[in-house]
């Protein structure tokens, strides 16, 4: 029997698997937290919530346009270190305000979060993106969203434990210190875990990239030129909406039951993130499917029906299940409408993250150069916060209803669709190996014969 080989630190696989550790512990908990009602108690809690989220989402959407710079200019590391702040001081925010009502303190937080997490999901996505070799990006993206599920599910499930029989809206101060607790552990595992990206080596023994050093005016300049980039412009749309699925799930759960029941679809609608993780894996990554242009046609359409047919369940419930504002129904898991939006939840908590891993998978097969993949990653976490922050506006505005809310989602995501499936047609390549300078090619792969041509012939977008 061949000894047991222990996990490298400079793995690529293992370097991935960190950042999905930091991923879990701060997004994955935050999630939670939300969804335990954190802030809740105060009168103007509904408006403590309104402000901090609006800004939380406007700041991430702008920051997100530079945030690649940042990862290329300090690395992963220290943008994860940095990335992790945010998250605890916003359940300390939380726990502030639920006891004392003071706004401040919420508004404070969310500013800062919305600097800190976007670099936070810059740099996982960067590693996530340029660290895998192309064969593996499915699996490298996805195992950030498993580990986020399970983080969202564990804590989440203590949030149902905690409103089984609970009849108000309130976190207890107990839940507040262990969450703060966990998300901290992030800012470790990130600083004696996450490593340069010019020390990770393949199982082969090559490095990932050559590691040129470029000013922060020259970084900068690299991140405009996305715009000059048409591959990146028709994504904007799905990359808007690609995570609107959580705001309309928690708007119409909240509006239509109790809390105990609201906990209840919670935990099965984080759960089934993971499950649409794993479940859209094997089609984004099949050796059996040999052309990758094929693989996202396919995945893109596989997760289209599924989109599709979500969108259209919701609207039909909520046609049948009229809601009166003034006197939502709160309805428990014992009556009869439960069943159908149990369903519903588990398509949604799917179509979440389904629809992000693929579009992620789309903009990672665009290339291979770390510096541009960390630039594509920090403009598609913008883009996604952009579209939160609009919808989330809309809906906080209250001039839509909520089958208004669930078919402006219909139309955003079912437009995206098209604009995946005319990237993945004229703009994923079979390989993008042997096209940039700065790629090391793994040993195990052979660029086609007919890169050099390709090379001549196709433009530089980057």
């Amino acid at each position: 029997m061949a000894p047991l080989k222990m996990p490298r630190l400079d793995s690529p696989f293992v370097q991935n698997f960190l950042a999905a550790v930091i991923v879990c512990l701060t997004p994955g908990i935050y999630v939670a937290l939300t969804v335990l009602g954190a802030g809740g108690g105060p009168a103007n809690a509904t408006q403590m919530a309104n402000i901090t989220n609006s800004v939380l989402y406007a700041v991430y959407f702008v920051t997100g346009m530079f945030s690649g710079s940042v990862v290329t200019a300090i690395g992963p590391r220290f943008t994860l270190l940095f990335g992790s702040i945010g998250y605890p001081v916003f359940a300390g925010a939380m726990w502030y305000f639920s006891n004392t009502g003071h706004i401040w303190y919420p508004i404070f937080a969310g500013t800062l979060l919305g600097i800190t997490a976007v670099h936070l999901w810059t740099a996982a996505g960067f590693i996530a993106f340029s660290y895998a070799t192309e064969q593996k990006k499915g699996s490298f993206i996805s195992m950030q969203w498993g580990l986020l599920s399970f983080g969202s599910t564990i804590a989440s499930l203590m949030a149902f434990g905690i409103n089984y029989n609970a009849g108000a809206v309130k976190c207890p101060d107990s839940v507040y210190i262990v969450f703060i607790i966990l998300m901290c552990m992030a800012f470790f595992v990130a600083f004696f875990g996450i490593i340069d990206p010019a020390r990770v080596r393949r199982d082969d023994g090559t490095a990932i990239a050559q590691n040129p050093h470029h000013s922060w005016k020259a970084g900068i300049k690299a991140q405009a030129r996305i715009f000059l980039d048409w591959r990146m412009v028709v994504l904007i749309l799905p990359m808007f909406g690609s995570e609107i699925a959580i705001i309309v799930f928690s708007t119409i759960n909240s509006l239509y039951f109790n809390i105990r029941t609201r906990s209840l679809n919670s935990v099965m609608f984080v759960a089934m993130q993971a499950v649409g993780a794993i479940g859209i894996t094997p089609l984004l990554d099949s050796s059996k499917i040999g052309s990758r242009r094929a693989r996202g046609l396919i995945s893109t359409t596989s997760m289209g029906v599924l989109t599709i047919a979500t969108w259209i369940g919701l609207l039909v419930w909520l046609d049948r299940n009229p809601l009166d504002l003034t006197a939502p129904p709160l309805w428990d898991w014992t009556g009869g409408e439960f069943a159908g939006f149990l369903v519903l939840t588990l398509l949604l908590g799917i179509n979440m993250v389904i629809y992000q891993v693929v579009v992620q998978w789309i903009v990672a097969a665009l290339t291979n150069d770390p510096e541009t993949l960390a630039r594509y990653a920090g403009f598609a976490k913008g883009c996604l916060a952009g579209g939160l922050c609009a919808t989330f506006g809309t809906e906080a505005a209250g001039t839509l209803t909520q089958s208004q809310i669930v078919a402006f989602s219909f139309t955003l995501q079912g437009t995206g669709l098209f604009c995946m499936l005319w990237v993945c047609w004229f703009g994923v390549k079979q390989t993008n190996y042997g096209l940039e300078d700065t790629v090391i090619i793994p040993r195990e792969v052979e660029p086609p014969a007919e890169f050099e041509e390709t090379k001549k012939t196709t433009p530089d977008v980057h």
